[in-house]
């Protein structure tokens, strides 16, 4: 009996072998699917950007963003994909800080925020401006001036570059019309927004620069915020980063980034960070 079980221990030890050859031949092919792995990006997009359907949970790609466009551009050098994920900005930052979503899109740069995300390298910059009623002359001409005012912004906002700290401004809506309704209704004396953000809603309609109650002007010594993409510190967003800096760099550099940027803002000038 005993030669027989010594036979049969080979063939144990064989079959093993060959499972785990099985299982090497096969490993590039998990790695492959891994790395093809669909990634997430979300944002709170304005109305002419995306549909939304909320009962399926689901979005119907419109016009899209110029942020996903450089983001699904940069990827495609790499071989990756994203889909987007529209939710409130605030949201959005939470799920990206805990690794549920991969990137947060057109985030701009706060040192409170440099504590919790990993940032791409900068692929925009965007028009401060400060809007407020013609009715109600406001002498608002340099950021110090702002901290004499009653002022409003959005939730889950950064406005670091106005010169305003946490706690001064009153972020009270989440949306861009509710902001300016609020304006309007005289229960802030101005807002502090980005120029193309507010000219977007031009597109669906709503025309706030042509807005007989609303004045706007920039302010010399804001400097021109940058976007980037945020992820998740020690994520697999943040993981991708250097290679999507390198593409976003090659995107600006070779003009596409301005054509992007031209197909969303259209006269409105793009600024290479």
């Amino acid at each position: 009996m005993a030669p027989v079980a010594k036979r049969s221990s080979v063939r144990d030890v064989l079959r093993l072998a060959g499972a785990a050859l099985a299982a090497l031949a096969l490993a590039p092919g998990v790695a492959a699917a891994a790395a093809a792995e669909t990634l997430t990006a979300c944002a709170d997009p304005p109305p002419w950007n995306f549909m939304v359907d909320r009962r399926a949970g689901g979005v119907e790609r419109a016009e899209g963003s110029f942020s996903l466009d450089m983001l699904e551009a940069a990827l495609a050098r790499i071989d990756r994909h994203a889909r987007f994920v529209a939710m409130p900005w605030a949201r959005c930052l939470q799920q990206v800080e805990a690794g549920r979503v991969d990137f947060a899109l057109g985030a701009y740069y706060s040192d409170e925020r440099a504590r919790r995300f990993a940032f791409s390298v900068p692929y925009s910059k965007t028009t401060p401006q400060v809007f407020h009623l013609r009715r109600r002359a406001l002498r608002i001409e340099r950021m110090a001036d702002l901290h004499r005012y009653h002022g409003c912004g959005l939730r889950g906002g950064a406005y670091g570059h106005y010169g305003l700290a946490p706690g001064e401004l009153d972020l009270g809506v989440n949306s861009h019309d509710k902001l300016i309704a609020k304006l309007k209704d005289g229960r802030c004396d101005y807002v502090v927004e980005e120029l193309e953000f507010i000219a977007g809603y031009k597109r669906i309609g709503r025309d706030y620069l042509a807005d007989p109650e609303l004045a706007h002007n920039g302010l010399p010594d804001v400097v021109a915020p940058a976007a980037h993409l945020l992820a998740g510190r020690g994520t697999r967003g943040a993981a991708l980063l250097p290679q999507i800096d390198q593409a976003l760099q090659a995107l600006i550099r070779g003009g596409d980034a301005a054509l992007l940027w031209r197909r969303h803002s259209g006269d409105i000038p793009y600024q290479a960070p």
